[in-house]
């Protein structure tokens, strides 16, 4: 074990070294992020009307593409209200809505958010989803593999 008083007599050179070594060994110890179940609720709706809602994950967003997403479930009876859920880790890009049947074009609740590490979710824009999901090193590291192997 290094005291202080050895930490006192390294050179620079030593100290910088032995603080490496600590990262690397913190950083080998550190745990892969927990997933957290993430909810959010729906309140009664017309069957013939709105779909069931909806909730998903995004998995993979390959550059102009959209996004391939992982879903999830919902918890209710038809017509009823209930709740829709998903396995998330913090940081990851969830989305979740439910549909208007009846209308001509897409019009729907369908909504944006990243999962923080308490279960919660920030709502967001879709360009801040992308932002956020290219941030993430699984995200960046799953694009630029993608760009690698397209030229």
């Amino acid at each position: 074990m290094v005291t202080a008083q050895d930490l006192q007599t390294m050179t620079t050179t030593e100290l910088t070294q032995w603080r490496a070594e600590v990262d690397a060994e913190l950083a080998r110890r550190q745990l892969p992020p927990v997933e957290v179940r993430v909810t959010k609720h729906f309140g009664g709706y017309n069957p013939r009307r709105y779909s069931r809602p909806w909730i998903c994950r995004v998995v993979r967003w390959d550059v102009g593409k959209r996004p391939e997403v992982e879903w999830g479930r919902f918890l209710g009876n038809i017509g009823g209200s209930g709740e829709v859920e998903i396995m998330a880790r913090p940081g990851d890009i969830i989305r979740w809505g439910q549909r208007d049947n009846r209308a001509a074009v897409w019009k729907s609740e369908r909504e944006w958010g990243i999962v923080e590490a308490d279960g919660t979710v920030t709502d967001c824009t879709e360009s801040q989803a992308r932002k956020a999901f290219r941030a993430t090193s699984d995200g960046a590291a799953k694009v630029d593999a993608d760009e690698e192997n397209a030229q």
